[in-house]
C-alpha cells in the first residue's frame, strides 16, 4: 500500500463524495451500483481472511471514526459506533452533510437521478487528472513535495514543519510522526479555533524568543539539523501540547492540580485575550512547581488588567518581554514567581502609573468593563483574590451606564460633548441585576439612584447615595475605583 505524502485531503474529499453516493444507491434500491462503486472506489476483500479493507486509510486520529461514519453501510451497527470526540471527526461529520446535499442537488434536478450520477462518477474515474509520483523512500517523497508546494500559493507552516522534521528523522520516522499525532490529539481534544501555527510558534518562542510567524519556519530549520534534533523538538511538542491545551481551556483536567484559582485565572487570562503571554504560560507549566505557577498566574492576571488600562507597549513589544522571561524560566535563572516579577520591574506599570491611567479609563468593550467590575466589587467587600471571575453569567449581572449611551432627552444637565466624553468612563458604569437594569434603561438620575441605592452590590449602592450624577461626580467616583484597582491587580508576590 503506498503512503500518500501530499493530496492526502482530496483523496479523502473523493472517497467521502463516492460514499455518498453509494449510500444514495442503496437508500434508492440500487443495491448492485451500490456494492459495483463500493467494490472498486471503497473498499477491497482480504482475500485470506474475507474482510473489507478500505483503500484508504486515514492517520491514526481519524481513521477510525473515517471509516465507521463514511466508509461502512448506512444502518449498519458500526455506522452510529462512534461519536466525533475531536474538531477533525467534527469536520468529517460536516463535510458528509456538505456532500450528501450536494448528491441531493444533482438528483433533484434530474429526471434520470441514478444515471446522473453514473456520468458523476465516470467523469470522477475517467476525467479528473491525478498526478503519481512515486518514490523510494521518505527523503525523496519530502524533497518532492516541498518542491512542489514552493509555487503558487504558500503552504501552511504547519505542513512544511511536519515534512521538515519527518525528512530529518530518516530511520526514526515512525517516531516522529507518533508525536506528531500526539500533539495534534492533545490540541484538537479541546474545542477551539486556535490555530496550530500559534501552537508551535508559541513552544517555539518559549524557548529561543520571540519569533514571528513569517520567520519561524526558517528559524527552526536552521537549528533543527540532525536526526536527534528532530526527535526532540517533535516530542517536546507533544508533551507541551497538553499543557497548551489547558491553557486555551479552563475546563482541561490539568487544573485539578493546581486547584480552583488557578484554573479562575486561566478563564480570566483567555477572557481579557493574553494571547501574547502563551509563551510565558507554557514556560511556566514546564518548569515551575504547582504551588509557584499558581502565583504566577495570578501575577500575569495583574499584568493583563494593567496592559490593557495602561497601554504604552505595543503587542510585538509585549510579546518580547514575555519570551524573554519564558527563556530565563527554560534556562534555570528564574524558578519563583517573586523572581519573575522581579524580572518585569519595569515593563509592568507601576501601582502609581497603573492608578493614574484608571482614575481616566474609559471601556468600550462590556465584557471588559463586567469583569474590572465585579473584581472590583469583591476587592471593596474585602475578599480574597478578587481579581477572579466571581459571575460571569450575563443573563443574571448587567452592566448599567448611569449616564446612558441614549439619554433621550431624560439628562439636560449633561451636553452632547460632555456625555460622550463621560459615557464610557469606568466611574459611570455600574453593576446591575438583569430585572433592575431591565426597567432603568434611559431613566433620569432621580429615578435610576432610588434602584442602584437598593442593588445588593456594595460599589452600585455607593452611587445611588449620591444626590447629583454629573461629571465631577463620575471623575470622584473612578478615582476611588482606581485606589480599589492597584489592590484588586497587585504585582507583588504575597
Amino acid at each position: 500500500m503506498l503512503e500518500v505524502v501530499d493530496g492526502q485531503q482530496r483523496l479523502a474529499t473523493v472517497t467521502l463524495i463516492l460514499a455518498q453516493i453509494r449510500d444514495y444507491f442503496l437508500v434508492n434500491q440500487e443495491s448492485e451500483r451500490a456494492s459495483t462503486l463500493e467494490n472498486d472506489f471503497l473498499l477491497k476483500r482480504d482475500l485470506r481472511t474475507q474482510e473489507a479493507v478500505p483503500r484508504l486509510i486515514l492517520n491514526d486520529i481519524d481513521h477510525n471514526y473515517f471509516q465507521s461514519t463514511v466508509l461502512t453501510r448506512p444502518g449498519s451497527p458500526e455506522r452510529m459506533l462512534l461519536t466525533p470526540s475531536r474538531t477533525s471527526h467534527r469536520l468529517i461529520r460536516d463535510a458528509c452533510e456538505i456532500a450528501r446535499k450536494h448528491i441531493l442537488a444533482i438528483t433533484s434536478t434530474s429526471r434520470t437521478p441514478i444515471d446522473a450520477l453514473v456520468d458523476y462518477i465516470e467523469y470522477l474515474n475517467g476525467k479528473a487528472k491525478v498526478i503519481l509520483v512515486q518514490v523510494p523512500d521518505h527523503a525523496n517523497a519530502f524533497t518532492i513535495f516541498e518542491t512542489l508546494n514552493d509555487r503558487g500559493i504558500d503552504l501552511a507552516i504547519s505542513d512544511l514543519l511536519k515534512n521538515y522534521l519527518f525528512y530529518r528523522a530518516e530511520n526514526r520516522i515512525a517516531e516522529v510522526q507518533a508525536s506528531w499525532a500526539a500533539m495534534l490529539g492533545a490540541l484538537t481534544a479541546v474545542d477551539t479555533d486556535a490555530s496550530l501555527v500559534d501552537y508551535i510558534r508559541h513552544y517555539w518562542s518559549s524557548r529561543n524568543g520571540a519569533t514571528r510567524e513569517r520567520d519561524l519556519y526558517t528559524a527552526i530549520r536552521k537549528r533543527i539539523s540532525s536526526k536527534q534534533a528532530a526527535v526532540d523538538l517533535a516530542r517536546g511538542l507533544e508533551v507541551a501540547a497538553r499543557h497548551y491545551a489547558a491553557v486555551l481551556s479552563p475546563a482541561h483536567e490539568l487544573w485539578n492540580e493546581y486547584g480552583i484559582s488557578t484554573r479562575q485565572h486561566v478563564e480570566t487570562i483567555n477572557l481579557l485575550r493574553m494571547v501574547q503571554v502563551r509563551p510565558l504560560l507554557l514556560a511556566v507549566l514546564k518548569k515551575f512547581s504547582a504551588s509557584e505557577a499558581k502565583k504566577a498566574f495570578r501575577l500575569i492576571v495583574a499584568w493583563g488588567v494593567r496592559f490593557l488600562v495602561h497601554g504604552g507597549l505595543g503587542g510585538g513589544v509585549l510579546e518580547d518581554n514575555y519570551c524573554e522571561r519564558a527563556k530565563s524560566i527554560h534556562a534555570g535563572s528564574i524558578t519563583s514567581a517573586k523572581q519573575l516579577a522581579s524580572a518585569m520591574t519595569g515593563v509592568v506599570p507601576t501601582d502609581k502609573a497603573f492608578e493614574s491611567a484608571f482614575a481616566t479609563a474609559s471601556v468600550a468593550q462590556a465584557y471588559l468593563a463586567r469583569y474590572y467590575l465585579r473584581a472590583l466589587e469583591k476587592q471593596a467587600q474585602g475578599q480574597a483574590q478578587p481579581e477572579l471571575v466571581p459571575n460571569a453569567n450575563e443573563e443574571e449581572i448587567n452592566l448599567e451606564h448611569v449616564l446612558p449611551l441614549k439619554p433621550e432627552g431624560n439628562w439636560p444637565e449633561f451636553d452632547e460633548d460632555t456625555a460622550r466624553a463621560v459615557q464610557r468612563r469606568i466611574g459611570n458604569l455600574v453593576l446591575l441585576k438583569q430585572k433592575l437594569n431591565a426597567s432603568l434603561k434611559s431613566a433620569p438620575f432621580n429615578k435610576k439612584r432610588v434602584a442602584l441605592a437598593s442593588s445588593q452590590y456594595a460599589l452600585t449602592k455607593e452611587v445611588g447615595k449620591i444626590s447629583k450624577w454629573g461629571a465631577a461626580a463620575i471623575a470622584t467616583r473612578q478615582q476611588r475605583l482606581a485606589k480599589l484597582a492597584v489592590s484588586a491587580w497587585p504585582i507583588k508576590v504575597t
